[in-house]
């Protein structure tokens, strides 16, 4: 009984990592194109304008 609920816990604790490591690089990725497009429309807008 004892064994078998540590294992859970462990998975459980593994899974949890994971999808917290996914969440953080998913958030980096998203950061990294709305800079990316922030730039380019400033680049755009630049251009236009001069």
């Amino acid at each position: 009984m004892r064994i078998s609920k540590q294992k859970t816990m462990a998975n459980n604790f593994k899974k949890h990592m994971t999808s917290a490591a996914t969440r953080r690089k998913r958030l980096s990725v998203n950061i990294r194109r709305k800079v990316l497009w922030r730039q380019r429309t400033y680049v755009l807008s630049a251009i236009l304008t001069s």
